[in-house]
Parts: structure tokens; sequence; C-alpha cells
């Protein structure tokens, strides 16, 4: 018998089945385009990308304006204080970063979005986040691949 807890994450599994292009696993190196949305490892949480500079700039500082759901309440989003960010580049390491990036991201929320300001990337190539997030549904946390730069 499916509960209606899990009816928005068999949603989920359904599109990422009949649209893989609309979501990305996050963990690939491959270039392309800045996903849409992401699922957390554990399935709890969507990261949905709201506001991108296209192309992501190589050389120069940018933000990111994302928006962090509970897949159990998907209407209302995380604060940013659930949500902290690390970047770096995998060169496809399963786990952490080969080398991170020369600054720091910071996590604020502006506009109801949680804004990630401070990204830099210094050169092109796959360039990932990784969103640690803690919200009532537990931690978990998400991988956001970005290509860099201009394609």
């Amino acid at each position: 018998m499916i509960t209606a807890r899990r009816l928005p994450l068999l949603a989920l599994l359904f599109a990422i089945l009949w649209s893989p292009s609309v979501l990305a696993a996050g963990g690939d190196d491959a270039a392309g385009a800045v996903p849409a949305q992401v699922l957390s490892e554990q399935g709890r949480y969507r990261v949905e990308v709201r506001q991108v500079p296209e192309p992501l700039p190589e050389g120069e500082h940018f933000s990111l304006g994302l928006r962090v759901v509970s897949m159990d309440n998907p209407d209302t989003p995380l604060d940013a204080s659930a949500v902290s960010v690390e970047a770096g580049m995998r060169h496809g390491r399963e786990d952490g970063f080969a080398h991170g990036m020369q600054s720091e991201p910071q996590v604020s929320a502006r506009d109801g979005l949680i804004l990630v300001e401070g990204l830099y990337f210094h050169m092109g190539g796959a360039w990932t986040l990784q969103l640690a997030i803690d919200g009532d549904d537990g931690e978990d946390r998400a991988w956001l691949t970005l290509p860099c730069c201009g394609g």
C-alpha cells in the first residue's frame, strides 16, 4: 500500500524515469547545462536552481539563487540556516573534492531564495557544489554540478 508520505517520492521517481534531463545526479563531471533541480542523496530534499548567470563566469565572483524543499512538504522552502555549501572540482572522485575553490561561498536568504554568494570559478570545467542540508527531515546532502564556463 502506498502511503501519502511516499507519494511525493514516487512522483519524483516517475519524473526521473520519464525525463532524465530534468534532474541531474550532481556527481558527474560531464559538462552541459546547469540542472534545474537535483535530489539529495537520501531523497529527503529537492534543490531547485532559481537564479544562475548564463553563461557561468570564469574568473569573476557570482551568486546563485536556490530553493530547497523537503519532499514531505514541497510547498514550504527551507530557511538558509538549514543549508551550508562547499565547492570544488571532483575530477571523477566518488566523494569529496580533488581540489576546492579559491573563495568560500556564503549562504544567506534574499527575496525568498537561498542565496549562495562568493562563488568564483578560476578555471573551466565541471565545478560541484556540495550542499549539506539539516532540515526537519534530518541531515542529507546534495551535489549540484555546474559547467564552467560558457560551454
